[in-house]
């Protein structure tokens, strides 16, 4: 589609009052549902985009700015960098699809889009605040895990535990240690977080665009996605990298972060794909829709198990092969 014809789209009756209200309830989502607002916030710049594919440059940016303008209350720096967000990935799909971008380049571009958008927020709260954004964020956190054995719900807990008090202590101790470290993989959570994020929200533009008649590239069926072979080496050095023995310097603990950080990023990748492999597998031998489905929640049952085989089954596929999919 060249930039001509992109731009000369028009579609009737497309309100810009239910476009800004959707955008507004995936706001509401992304803030108040734990978890799943990755979702809303997937969808949140699916509206504009439309918008702004359609030639409505204005009513886009007015769509933006009237459904973020509420995050004024909580947090005014956030405001306009929800804006910014929404109208740069708009702008990526309206240069990718002038362009005749891939899919890759499409979704990577939303990708640094969203690590931008925190980064842009982080560097304004900071220079504003006159103040270090995320070491105050660390010590305000490191205060709330030091002050967990004076929680009045902690307490209260620890009497309907069959327990003496040192052992509880011990327990307590354990749970701090693995939450101190939590932020040190904050991270690869983010990445992990907005690859998720950038896929949706390509799966769910698309979808909408298509809906219009405006072109794009539509995403692989879920059970078809692969990786590149080399791609396990991320995985590899993950695990060599946390299995390295101690020697009690402080190199031990940056060579942890990095392993850890790794096995993240890596261990959904491969997490997905072993879902694909699965989901492909029982396609193949004609496995009834619903079994399919008892069967991943049978396995969302065992979290641990699954957690371990599903990586490992998505590793081995890459030279097993065993949906049979034509690779270069």
């Amino acid at each position: 589609m060249s930039f001509d014809n992109l731009k000369n789209i028009k579609i009737e009756r497309l309100n810009l009052a239910l476009l800004t209200l959707f955008t507004f309830l995936s706001l509401v989502f992304t803030i108040f549902v734990p978890f799943l607002g990755i979702v809303g916030l997937a969808l949140l710049p699916v509206p504009a985009t439309l918008l702004i594919l359609c030639g409505r440059i204005r009513d886009g940016t007015i769509c933006a700015v009237i459904a973020c303008i509420v995050l004024i209350l909580l947090d005014y720096i956030i405001a306009p960098v929800a804006v910014i967000l929404i109208i740069a990935v708009s702008f990526i799909y309206r240069n990718s699809i002038s362009k005749d971008k891939s899919k890759l380049f499409t979704v990577s571009g939303i990708f640094l889009v969203f690590c931008g958008a925190a980064l842009l927020y982080i560097i304004l709260v900071s220079a504003i605040g006159r103040i270090n954004f995320v070491s105050e964020l660390f010590s305000s956190y490191n205060s709330y895990i030091d002050g967990m054995s004076a929680n009045q719900f902690i307490s209260g807990y620890a009497g309907l535990l069959s327990v003496d008090q040192s052992q509880f202590d011990l327990i307590l101790k354990q749970t701090q240690n693995i939450l101190r470290f939590i932020p040190y993989i904050a991270p690869g959570i983010l990445i992990v977080s907005f690859v998720i994020v950038s896929v949706i929200n390509y799966v769910a533009t698309s979808a909408v665009l298509r809906r219009y008649n405006i072109n794009i590239k539509p995403f692989l069926s879920f059970n078809e996605l692969d990786l590149p072979w080399y791609y396990c080496w991320g995985a590899i050095l993950g695990l060599v990298l946390v299995l390295v023995p101690s020697t009690g310097q402080n190199f031990d603990k940056l060579v942890d972060i990095i392993g850890f950080n790794l096995i993240i990023i890596f261990g959904l990748l491969y997490l997905v794909l072993g879902i694909s492999v699965l989901w492909g597998i029982l396609e193949r031998f004609k496995v009834p829709f619903i079994w399919r489905i008892s069967i991943f929640i049978i396995l969302g049952l065992f979290f641990g198990f699954a957690i371990l085989i599903l990586p490992f089954l998505g590793l081995i596929d890459i030279w097993v092969n065993f949906r049979r999919l034509k690779r270069g």
